[in-house]
């Protein structure tokens, strides 16, 4: 029987490829719960020992007493055999030791129980084992049967040579039988539910390494991070590179840099947990300190080893936003002076007061560029492109963060102040007056730069038309325009000639 063991487990297995890879794993489990139960052993016999040579000692059968000795002895040498092949020969064969120490402790038990008929006549030992190998050493079912009915025919003969009651012989038979089939149908049970666990486990490692392998031949640069924090579990080469993490330990790497601003994040994890999928996402991302670039995501909320993450694509629109922009710019702003042109500074205005925008008062500046006919006759068109530009400049640094300058058309120009007072306003338009005689009186340019003013002051609530507000603020511009136009003219202002101008 001892040598049949051996060739069960030394010789080649028909099994398919899969199944093997099994049996050897669940060898791998059983060896190391073979090491748990020998320490366990090992700490209980000096309290098996008390029992033999001293509680015991003046028993009636001293070969009931040696006989349960020797077995504890044996179990003692069995469990410190294992830890010693444990611990110094890695390589031997796992499967061999396995079953020749559950066939050593089925005979242990066996033997315990035949010896107890020469005392105190119960079977409990040899149930106990036939149990606990049942749990705790679920082999293959073959090699379980096989054991099972090697270790019980040896047993049931030597019940058979001691038990000299027929009646108590074959109840006891029944019961050992009975537990026989029983640890029987554990151990099967306990065995498939182990070779289910491990296949499923097998299959979800395959999809992992297919995931892999697919999230990693992505041309694009894809991030799985989890959803409840900002540990990254996997980054493809692309988006290494991307974000320029060579070197990096990727174990320290979190995705904060993702979205960066708090409250952005919120909503998307919200709207994930909700929808499960968000598309075209567009956030600027801060790559490096020098770097920001503006990135389209795509984010998938799915589960990745039994814990929800999410797949985020990531694709670089940042020369789309660059050409967006220049469009934006070309559609919104003047290309000569770079102030908003005509039609967006209109829609600003048109915002306020239709209250699409945050209502609130405003005073517009309407300029009008002296001269700019006498420029262009005597320097030029270029050099009048130039007065108009250098007006725009000397304005732009003169006015607040909040003020906005568009150009209405040819030489015209609005101011549009937010947050002031008249006074506040005049002041400002005094500052880009002395602007204009700076550049005059230190003869920068060929020409001479003046403008004329005319100023409204709108309030919410107002009922009064944009078109209306212009020209209101043109009539009061036009009245400095007369002035202007009578200095040349070399003759005193004459209210009578101001409809000549208009």
């Amino acid at each position: 029987m001892w040598s049949f063991s051996i060739n069960l487990f030394n010789r080649k297995n028909k099994n398919s490829p899969p199944n093997q890879e099994f049996i050897h794993s669940n060898y791998d489990v059983l060896f190391e719960r073979i090491k748990l139960v020998s320490y366990m052993l090992i700490s209980t016999y000096p309290c098996f020992f008390i029992v033999d040579f001293f509680l015991f000692n003046n028993l009636s059968s001293p070969t009931f007493k040696f006989n349960l000795s020797a077995i504890h002895i044996i179990g003692l040498i069995i469990s410190l055999m294992f830890l010693f092949i444990y611990h110094f020969y890695k390589n031997i064969s796992k499967g061999f030791v396995v079953t020749s120490y559950i066939l050593f402790y089925l005979l242990i038990g066996a033997a315990s129980s035949i010896n107890s008929q020469l005392f105190i006549g119960n079977i409990y030992s040899y149930i106990i084992i036939l149990l606990g190998v049942a749990v705790f050493f679920p082999v293959q079912p073959r090699n379980v049967l096989i054991l099972f009915l090697s270790i019980h025919i040896f047993f049931i003969t030597g019940l058979y040579l001691i038990e000299h009651e027929h009646f108590s012989f074959l109840s006891k038979l029944i019961n050992s039988t009975g537990t026989v089939i029983i640890s029987f149908m554990i151990a099967l049970s306990f065995y498939a539910f182990r070779k289910n666990d491990f296949s499923n486990k097998m299959k979800l490692k395959r999809n992992e390494e297919n995931f892999r392998r697919l999230f990693n031949l992505n041309p694009n640069p894809i991030i799985l991070k989890k959803l409840e924090n900002d540990e990254i579990l996997l980054m493809n080469k692309h988006a290494i590179e991307y974000y320029q993490l060579q070197g990096n330990d990727m174990t320290q790497i979190d995705g904060k840099f993702l979205f960066q601003n708090i409250g952005e994040k919120l909503d998307i994890l919200k709207r994930l947990k909700e929808q499960k999928s968000i598309k075209n996402f567009c956030v600027e991302q801060q790559i490096t300190p020098d770097i920001r670039k503006w990135v389209m995501l795509s984010l998938e909320l799915i589960d990745y080893l039994d814990e929800a993450c999410i797949l985020i694509g990531i694709t670089d629109i940042t020369d789309l936003k660059k050409n967006e922009e220049e469009l934006f710019k070309h559609a919104s702003y003047d290309m000569l002076t770079g102030v908003l042109n005509r039609r967006s500074g209109m829609e600003l205005l048109s915002k306020h007061m239709s209250g699409e925008a945050e209502s609130q008062e405003f005073i517009i500046c309407y300029i009008d560029i002296n001269d700019l006919k006498i420029t262009n006759d005597l320097f030029g068109h270029s050099t009048g492109d130039d007065l108009i530009k250098t007006c725009c400049d000397t304005i732009n640094h003169h006015i607040t963060n909040v003020d906005v300058v568009f150009r209405l058309g040819g030489d015209e120009f609005i101011i549009v102040f937010f947050q002031k007072q008249m006074k506040d306003v005049r002041q400002l338009v005094k500052h880009i007056k002395c602007g204009f005689e700076v550049i005059n009186v230190t003869n920068q340019k060929p020409y001479s730069i003046s403008a004329c003013y005319g100023f409204y002051h709108y309030k919410p609530g107002t009922e009064i038309t944009l078109e209306k507000i212009l020209e209101l603020a043109d009539q009061e511009m036009y009245k400095e325009k007369f002035v202007h136009k009578s200095k040349i003219m070399g003759s005193t202002p004459n209210p009578c000639l101001e409809k000549t101008f208009i």
